[in-house]
């Protein structure tokens, strides 16, 4: 689950799902599906869940589903892997706010991305950001990276110098960018602090070049598929990785159809259990022969 290289951190490392959030049609919460989801990945040999990530519409979502999530997953999962909740918002002082909420729902690991809407206008807002952050828990904290929603970028030797601090743990990196994420690779590889790719079409080679996991958002549907990708990275099996690259490249091919890739998730989700197509409004849902292709994609690797 997680490598000690200190007194103070841990390394943690492997496959951690940034898992759907499954709803009802009414645009309730979906325990009965959460829970199966949830344990369906634990059961597949994930090393932790990521709840009220992007996959898991954590900024559309009510604050009422948001709350029942972490709760419902919190106490799912259990000890037996760790749990990632989401505590990302527009600011500083809000990202404080659901973190005290979080810390009552006994969370003990928090993502946080910089702040958005009014953007960032240097390095030194993103530092002050997840120095704020840091000093208002004495909670673990995974900085998270993710420019295409944010409109943010974290530099590689932003992410050194916050690794500095004590209570960060990790760093997920959602850029998509090769030539980033080796820097970053590079920078962090003494540096006390875990790295994980979030990009699915990165984790194959991520993983051989020293990123200690991913979160990719498939791993909700195919988390064996992962875990053998991790393990065989491990195992330095280039062509393991290679012919599970293949396969993670082809069964991408889900999210880029229809508008939404939110709603190709929700839809493949519904495929297995995991509560309705359901996705938060005002996302449109995929059409009939949209919801065909997903299928046929489905069905080999189910």
């Amino acid at each position: 689950m997680a490598n000690v290289v200190n007194d103070t951190k841990k390394r943690y490392c492997g496959i951690v799902p940034p898992i759907i959030t499954p709803l009802k049609e009414s645009g309730a919460l979906d325990e009965e599906g959460l829970e199966k989801l949830i344990n369906y990945c634990i059961d597949n040999g994930v090393h932790g869940i990521f709840a009220m990530g992007t996959s898991g519409e954590a900024m559309c979502v009510s604050r009422k589903v948001w709350k029942r999530t972490i709760e419902v997953t919190l106490k799912t999962v259990g000890n037996r892997v760790p749990v990632f909740c989401g505590a990302i918002d527009s600011s500083t002082e809000r990202v404080i706010e659901n973190i005290k909420e979080l810390e009552q729902a006994g969370a003990e690991i928090i993502v946080a991305t910089p702040a958005f809407y009014l953007q960032n206008t240097c390095q030194e807002e993103i530092i002050r950001h997840f120095e704020k952050i840091c000093s208002s828990t004495s909670l673990k904290i995974v900085v998270y990276n993710i420019p295409s929603t944010t409109h943010v970028n974290i530099l590689p030797e932003t992410i050194r110098r916050l690794s500095e601090i004590d209570n960060i743990i990790a760093y997920k990196d959602s850029s998509a960018d090769w030539e980033q994420l080796q820097r970053e690779i590079f920078l962090l590889e003494d540096a006390n602090i875990s790295l994980f790719n979030g990009a699915e079409e990165l984790c194959g080679v991520s993983m051989l070049f020293g990123a200690q996991g991913c979160v990719p958002g498939l791993a909700s549907f195919f988390p064996r598929m992962f875990v053998d990708m991790y393990e065989a990275a491990l195992r330095k099996d280039i062509d393991r990785v290679y012919e599970l690259q293949k396969q993670v490249w082809d069964v991408r091919k889900i999210l880029f159809v229809g508008k939404s890739w939110m709603s190709a998730m929700k839809y493949a989700g519904s495929k297995f259990g995991f509560g309705t197509e359901t996705v938060t409004d005002p996302v449109e849902p995929l059409k009939d022969d949209e919801k065909k292709k997903i299928d046929e994609i489905l069905e080999k690797y189910k």
